[in-house]
């Protein structure tokens, strides 16, 4: 798609083992002098932070679901728009549905219902669960350059900054910091750190192991079931009508198509395209995030990303010989 920059992790949701991290362009680390500019040195997945669009709305249904405050069936009345602060915060095609559901907030990725859920939890505890998935911090994976994301515009207290964020935009996070946050809703609610070596070896001497280090109860395992369940929904009923349904595996996964901010502090007429899943969805083995920095002739993520991702997850699911969950 002509994308300025794309990228993809893959890690193991249960210990925080990277299974693979890719960037284009990259360069022959045989002929890294040939190399004809200093960016493709830059690993994307840990170096740059994005915003990172409606792949954070699962995020935000999982901290109203742990808090009791919504479940899938809650409703609410979606006029297409919503004002906040004198903004006005509209849905991506600017239409209304009227009553709809939690699980059509994620089909139908409405900006609107993403916001409603924000104000049930409250800005506070909002910006709690923000923190406590790991998104304003480090995952302090042993590779060079690593930066923290930018969740500062939680901490005005106003609410405007609540709702973009509910919906992924206004912070900024790097795409392995947002692997990790979103492995939560597969694990069960626990927070891993990531890691690439698995095992030192030394001569004379104990192999030096890596062991995986888990934070315990980030969201409470019935959140995780619960999300987990309208994010296969997705999969087998809304992205792209429905026709990547794996008929013998379930798919957890969700797209996201943010703007980008420009120069000014506004926005821009480019795009950054993701998308996250991870499956088998109820006996997870594998998490996935792919993203694409301006990418040219599609205005979707769910146009540009849906094909490699569901390829690689086949791919994966057959590589390693993961028995069907269907």
């Amino acid at each position: 798609w002509d994308a300025e920059l794309s990228g993809a992790a893959i890690m193991d949701p249960q210990t925080g083992k990277i299974i693979a991290m890719a960037s284009l362009p990259t360069f022959d680390p045989n002929h890294y002098g040939e190399a004809k500019s200093l960016n493709v040195f830059v690993n994307p997945s840990i170096e740059h932070v994005y915003e990172l669009g409606s792949t954070f709305k699962p995020l935000t249904l999982a901290a109203g679901i742990d808090l009791g405050k919504v479940t899938s069936d809650t409703t609410y009345f979606d006029s297409g728009y919503l004002v906040i602060n004198n903004r006005r915060i509209e849905n991506y095609d600017g239409k209304g549905r009227g009553t709809v559901d939690m699980q059509h907030v994620l089909n139908e990725s409405l900006n609107t219902g993403a916001v409603f859920v924000m104000r049930q939890v409250g800005v506070g505890s909002f910006k709690d669960y923000m923190r406590r998935f790991g998104l304003g911090e480090k995952t302090r994976i042993e590779l060079p350059g690593e930066v923290a994301g930018n969740l500062s515009n939680l901490e005005s207290g106003r609410e405007i900054e609540s709702a973009t964020a509910s919906f992924g935009q206004g912070v900024a996070v790097t795409p392995l910091s947002f692997l990790r946050a979103v492995s939560v809703l597969a694990n069960g609610g626990k927070l891993v750190k990531p890691f690439v070596v698995e095992k030192i070896l030394f001569d004379g001497a104990p192999d030096a192991i890596t062991e995986s280090e888990i934070k315990e109860g980030v969201i409470k395992p019935q959140t995780s079931e619960e999300i987990t369940r309208m994010l296969v929904r997705v999969v087998d009923e809304a992205l792209v009508g429905g026709i990547y349904k794996n008929k013998n595996y379930s798919i957890a996964a969700k797209t996201g198509t943010a703007q980008m901010p420009d120069e000014h502090g506004g926005k821009s007429d480019d795009f950054l395209h993701s998308f996250f899943g991870y499956a088998p969805a109820y006996n997870y083995k594998f998490a996935m995030v792919v993203f694409l920095v301006k990418p040219q002739g599609a205005r979707y993520a769910s146009q540009t990303l849906s094909e490699p991702f569901m390829e690689t997850m086949k791919f994966l699911l057959s590589y390693y010989n993961v028995p069907p969950d269907r």
